[in-house]
């Protein structure tokens, strides 16, 4: 087992295999360094010192939880275990003393809710706490933004962010700015393994938004009320996971949204985890109204009962307040639907021109354009490595749209249910200086 973090390649000595008898996901009574511990499914921790060992030997073993299970690992001499990195490091700088990390946390799930009767509609559903599905602001058309939210799923790799995010996120290389006069704003869904939370720190540092894609990029199926531990784990576990390593409690406490690996939706459980533990949206949910020639749809909350699901098992119960951010697909270049970006270009992938890439964008901004439904640019930073036209198709595309369109704003899920709440007029926000 190899496994590459910040400071070394962590190489295994010894491995041994203990189970931790508890509720799944957790692992209880854990023997650490530091006495019993309760660890988060993915947490690691300092193991006690053996019989003879004295305080010089602490950190040469570390253990993880997974799933309720406890593995108990060595790190290669002279590396000691760090405890606040969650990794093996020179020995110097290692420690096995923790700061005090927590954020608060349900103690108990909150009592299902069922729908309320009659359809939505203004009638019983009004802003800023509730938005039908299907339904559209008010505002004219003509004053309304168009919105662009671009995100990256999973890990934020110290390549990516070096080679990608930093030039056009960070360093604003393509010189994209808001109607506001403040640069573009992206969101970035992270999930644990190969990801450089001091990248992530300046990701946030930057202005985009922190989203939990999961710890391990996988959820439990939902189908049965005991998934809600294991849920729990999976997707609170990445904000207590980004908690942990940075110690940055406001960067935590401003991730509220959450999107299924796969887009795999886990049915009423995952929306009960997520509407315990504060989170403000949830956008797993697809629609392709767009190629059945419909208009695309705007976010909706999660009162009432979703209007369609394509890709099941959708929630069923009520949620006041939850937002769903519905994944509008594009119309791919052979005509089919795509939920993700890096799959709407099908012919010679790694030959592609950037010219290919950008009339995708250009024949999708013009469906979304009709009535300014936020237009949702989801894709994942490993397109830049397979298309490497696509990372200047998209800086320049950008560019040109800001520069084309005086009404176009590049901007976070979050930014966007900001103004959902609270809507103004394109000009408004330009006087205002909205999103800086």
């Amino acid at each position: 087992m190899v496994e590459v973090r910040y400071y070394v390649t962590l190489s295994v000595l010894s491995a041994m295999f203990v189970k931790i008898q508890g509720g799944p996901g957790e692992c209880f009574n854990v023997t650490t360094s530091e006495g019993l511990r309760t660890l988060l499914h993915g947490e690691k921790a300092c193991a006690p010192l053996n019989k003879g060992e004295t305080g010089a030997d602490l950190g040469l073993r570390y253990v993880t939880c997974n799933s309720g299970s406890v593995t108990v690992k060595a790190c290669v001499p002279p590396f000691r275990f760090h405890a606040e990195k969650e990794q093996c490091a020179p020995p110097d700088i290692a420690k096995c003393s923790r700061r005090n990390y927590s954020l608060s946390r349900i103690a108990s799930r909150r009592k299902t809710q069922t729908p309320p009767e009659g359809p939505c509609s203004p009638r019983n559903c009004n802003l800023p706490q509730c938005f039908c599905y299907g339904a559209e602001p008010s505002m004219a058309v003509a004053d309304r933004p168009q919105f662009i939210m671009v995100t990256f799923d999973d890990a934020v790799s110290t390549w990516l962010y070096e080679q990608y995010y930093k030039p056009m996120f960070v360093d604003n290389t393509f010189q994209v700015f808001n109607p506001s006069g403040c640069p573009l704003r992206a969101a970035f869904f992270v999930s644990d393994k190969n990801t450089n939370y001091d990248k992530v720190l300046k990701l946030w540092q930057a202005g985009h938004e922190i989203v939990s894609h999961t710890i391990n990029h996988e959820l439990p199926p939902g189908h049965v009320d005991t998934d809600y531990p294991d849920m729990v784990a999976e997707i609170d576990g990445e904000r207590q996971r980004v908690l942990k390593v940075l110690n940055n409690k406001a960067l935590v406490e401003s991730m509220k949204g959450f999107r299924s690996p796969f887009l795999k939706v886990a049915h009423d459980v995952q929306y009960e985890v997520l509407y315990d533990h504060n989170f403000l949206y949830d956008t797993s949910v697809t629609s392709m109204e767009m190629w059945f020639g419909k208009s695309p749809l705007w976010p909706c909350t999660l009162d009432f009962e979703l209007g369609r699901c394509i890709n099941p098992p959708c929630p069923t119960n009520s949620y006041p307040g939850l937002w769903e951010i519905i994944m509008n697909a594009w119309i791919a270049d052979d005509g089919h639907p795509c939920s993700m970006v890096d799959s709407c270009l099908t012919y010679n992938y790694s030959t592609a021109k950037q010219s290919d890439w950008i009339k995708i964008f250009d024949d999708n901004f013009s469906l979304f354009y009709k009535t300014k439904v936020p237009m949702d640019y989801f894709t994942h930073g490993l397109m830049f490595d397979l298309s490497k036209t696509s990372f200047p198709a998209l800086g320049n595309w950008l560019h040109r749209m800001r520069k084309d369109y005086s009404d176009v704003w590049i901007v976070t899920p979050q930014q966007v249910l900001q103004w959902m709440r609270n809507p103004l007029t394109n000009a408004e926000m330009k006087a205002r200086k909205w999103g800086c």
